[in-house]
């Protein structure tokens, strides 16, 4: 069996260089390069917003599906981005842009390691457990914390994509531990998927949150203003790890670092219950729109 370049000892990769070289690939549509200007003028209007998410009519439809998805659970069918974006309101018509950005911008990569499907089930379930582990901690940041669950992993679109045996190396000796994991990520190729995503999300000029708790995922103590929502975001990862690789919750919860639930300040029950509000139901409504191409 041949080996990828990423094995080799001499030919190991940062995490800035791999994402330089994979930025021709995968691009964030113009459409929200142009949804961020917007937003960041205080000229801008709610129509402002409303026109430059139209302009695309993939992200449109997505947004639009959200809008009327379980998720929301709104009374009426929302027909227009005009009114998705008066009911949701333009921070939470960002985040979700950008989800659906991210997933258009990753439709096209190659991936023999995990099927697209499989990837964006898994991805959806960490942000609704990001998400409602942020709501029981009293959170403001819940629809953010979705999001950033939800692209929590996409650093492994790039290294799936491009050192598969690797990967595959790592995964397998790894077993059950995420952490075991990053770290071989690191030792086989020269960076892990967490840094990974930390880069992307710099190179793509995102939210300062999301750059801040992605980089301290792991050691979520070191995250200063950040620390609590990089806690979340440790209890979602290892929750959807564990589960993925058949642990039982009380293994899972051996393998949160301390520092992560003193942070969140959440009891074992408390995540217990939080899981099993998680449904089935609504990851498989949501990860349709993630899933599908247009």
């Amino acid at each position: 069996m041949s080996m990828s370049s990423g094995t080799h000892p001499h030919a190991l990769h940062t995490a800035e260089q791999l994402v330089q070289d994979s930025l021709t690939l995968i691009s964030l549509p113009a459409a929200y390069t142009r949804l961020q200007e917007v937003m960041a003028s205080e000229d801008s209007s709610m129509k402002d917003v409303a026109d430059v998410v139209s302009l695309d009519p993939a992200l449109a439809a997505r947004l639009l599906r959200i809008a009327n998805s379980a998720y929301y659970g709104l009374p009426s069918q929302v027909e227009t981005i005009t009114r998705a974006v008066n009911i949701l309101g333009t921070q939470q018509i960002h985040d979700l842009a950008l989800a659906t950005s991210v997933a258009q911008a990753f439709e096209g990569l190659p991936n023999d390691l995990m099927d697209m499907s499989t990837f964006w089930y898994r991805s959806v379930m960490c942000g609704f457990l990001a998400r409602e582990l942020a709501r029981s901690c009293d959170m403001r940041e819940t629809e953010s914390l979705f999001v950033r669950g939800l692209l929590l992993d996409i650093g492994h679109l790039i290294l799936y994509s491009r050192f598969p045996e690797a990967c595959r190396q790592a995964l397998a000796e790894s077993g059950d531990d995420l952490l075991g994991f990053y770290r071989l990520e690191r030792q086989l190729i020269g960076c892990d998927a967490n840094e990974l995503g930390t880069q992307l999300m710099k190179a793509w000029k995102l939210p300062r949150s999301f750059v801040d708790s992605f980089a301290c995922l792991q050691h979520p103590e070191e995250g200063q203003s950040m620390a609590k929502q990089a806690a979340v975001l440790h209890l979602a990862a290892w929750i959807t790890h564990g589960l993925n690789t058949d642990l039982l919750m009380e293994q899972i919860f051996e393998k949160i670092t301390a520092p992560a639930w003193d942070l969140t300040g959440l009891s074992q029950r408390q995540v217990v219950e939080v899981t099993d509000t998680v449904s089935g139901e609504m990851i498989e409504a949501m990860y349709r729109i993630f899933a599908v191409a247009e």
